[in-house]
């Protein structure tokens, strides 16, 4: 009888320790948001632009490199409205776990907070992870059009203020505020006219209906190598491979006012604030492995956009230098969107 009491005494015993291992793998298994386990099941990546757009091309291509890298699906969440504002407050109430991570770009988080009275966010609502991608937009004008550099056309709008039409894809939008931001350093005139989208603002430049716009490489290159627009100039720091041809319009040393003068657009990867920092550091190496894979690189090559990587401290730095360089932009054109 002592015999089956010590037995079932030490199966008991047994069994309790076994429970309390259990018990403790379930603890540290069970948060998703500890170094180890991250990320333990699928992650969304919202973009404020619908599907197809340059957003949405490369938040799809770095997706599928975080899939692959991290070995959960790192699925794109499309929210447009509102020039991605709606997509970017929809960040502010996710939870900080990292499974709800946001594509950012130059108009969701520098421009954007900018245009309203009350801004609908700031960058301190955001946990920066990574920059992403720089991308080209260049100047192009009708193959009439009576200039063939930006040096021209400056000289050419000068003496005829007020008489020169330029188009964008909206109050407010980065072509709009890049075309402000060249007439307030280069002191010219020229007239705005709004689209509804870069694309229809494109096709009455193609057709001679207006003569001048910024707009992104990845939709204006297939049209200049066709020769149905011509390239001024790049607004970026440096040539784009889509385009080698085309010099940047910082390197017309004629134009005074135009030193140093870049309006790339970019995208960046964010998260909600007060993301766990260990979760942030294994996203970033994550997109820094990603970005020089020979097929992400060839994608961005391909959308008139270079990958290009920045840690989170270095990403926060630039976003505060946008801001206020498109605070200029905005100032001097008046822009609301409220």
């Amino acid at each position: 009888m002592l015999f089956f009491i010590r037995h079932w005494v030490l199966n008991m015993l047994l069994a309790l320790v076994m429970y309390a291992l259990l018990a403790i793998n379930i603890v540290v298994y069970a948060q998703p948001g500890t170094p180890t386990a991250y990320p333990e099941r699928p992650v969304k990546i919202v973009v404020g632009f619908p599907a197809g757009g340059g957003t949405d091309v490369f938040a799809r291509a770095v997706a599928q490199g975080l899939s692959q890298a991290l070995g959960q699906p790192f699925i794109v969440d499309n929210k447009p409205g509102a020039g991605g504002v709606i997509a970017s407050q929809s960040i502010l109430q996710a939870p900080s776990d990292g499974y709800t991570l946001l594509m950012g770009s130059t108009s969701t988080q520098a421009i954007a907070p900018l245009l309203y009275s009350k801004r609908p966010y700031v960058a301190a609502d955001f946990t920066p992870i990574a920059h992403i991608a720089s991308v080209g937009i260049v100047l192009v004008a009708h193959p009439t059009a009576p200039y063939n550099t930006v040096a021209e056309l400056v000289a050419y709008a000068k003496a005829r203020p007020g008489q020169i039409n330029y188009a964008s894809g909206g109050n407010g939008v980065t072509n709009h505020l890049a075309m402000e931001l060249l007439k307030s350093r280069t002191g010219t005139f020229l007239v705005h006219i709004p689209y509804r989208g870069s694309a229809p603002a494109l096709q009455d430049v193609i057709s001679g209906q207006v003569p001048l716009m910024f707009d992104s490489i990845a939709a204006s290159g297939p049209q200049i190598r066709a020769g149905k627009v011509k390239a001024l100039g790049i607004a970026g720091p440096s040539r784009v491979e889509a385009l080698p041809g085309v010099p940047t319009l910082s390197s017309s040393g004629a134009v005074v006012g135009l030193k140093d003068f870049s309006t790339p657009g970019w995208v960046a990867l964010y998260g909600p604030k007060g993301m766990p920092a260990d979760t942030v550091a294994k996203l970033q190496a994550a997109v820094a492995k990603v970005l020089v894979t020979p097929d992400v690189m060839q994608r961005f090559a391909a959308a008139g956009a270079t990958a290009q990587y920045m840690d989170a401290a270095t990403l926060a730095s630039y976003e505060q230098a946008e801001v206020k360089k498109w605070g200029e932009a905005v100032g001097y054109s008046g822009a609301r969107l409220d």
